[in-house]
């Protein structure tokens, strides 16, 4: 499988996006690029830089996602900030899970070792057993780290009239949900850098009404 890595920084984490960048290039993936949206120091033959100005809009990740998306040079697109690494196996783990999905869902884990928002039901945020696939129309994908098809995302782009804090990543998921093959891949693990709190509700086995899931696209998570 060919890769596209996408990362997004402020220019303010250069030593925790080297973490980042050792963990991608740990993987070994023969054909792969790496692209960061954001000032950084950082160089290397497999990483290209787009510069951002920070202070044309406070927060502006939707635009920085879509420009990673469109300078990609492969259909399958990781997008995530800077703050996630990926475990060894993760390159491996996805050869062997395949790539018939639009978007996929990786486990993400906090340092803690607790489940971070990855397979998870929206509002409220509820984590889902990594096989079950019952509540696909509630669905919602963590802006914090997820993988894509180009072709599919170019059709979808983020809101760029959505900043951080707006809930870009829930807008996006409300969206596109009735038209994505959404996939999860529990094996490829990526790890939080730092603790984020999940806000994650129980999973109840008896399953989730559109009365206890109502739809408000920018409440803040």
């Amino acid at each position: 499988m060919q890769w596209t890595f996408g990362i997004i920084t402020d220019g303010t984490q250069d030593d925790r996006l080297q973490i980042v960048l050792t963990s991608i290039r740990n993987q070994h993936v023969p054909e792969h690029e790496i692209i960061v949206v954001g000032n950084t120091a950082l160089t290397g033959s497999d990483l290209k830089v787009l510069t951002f100005d920070e202070s044309i809009k406070e927060g502006w990740i939707t635009k920085k996602k879509n420009m990673i998306v469109n300078e990609a040079k492969y259909e399958n697109v990781v997008l995530m900030h800077d703050y996630l690494t990926l475990d060894p196996e993760w390159y491996a783990n996805f050869e062997k899970f395949g790539d018939d999905w639009d978007v996929c869902m990786n486990r993400m884990v906090n340092p803690n070792g607790q489940r971070y928002r990855d397979w998870v039901s929206w509002a409220p945020i509820r984590h889902i057993p990594y096989d079950n696939h019952d509540h696909m129309e509630h669905m919602y994908v963590s802006g914090a780290y997820f993988c894509v098809k180009k072709s599919f995302y170019q059709d979808n782009p983020l809101d760029e009239s959505i900043v951080w804090g707006m809930g870009e990543d829930v807008e996006w998921s409300l969206r596109i949900r009735n038209k994505w093959n959404y996939r999860c891949n529990p094996d490829s693990v990526v790890r939080l850098l730092k603790h984020k709190a999940p806000q994650c509700h129980p999973y109840s086995p008896h399953g989730l009404s559109s009365r206890c899931l109502p739809e408000y696209p920018f409440q803040k998570l």
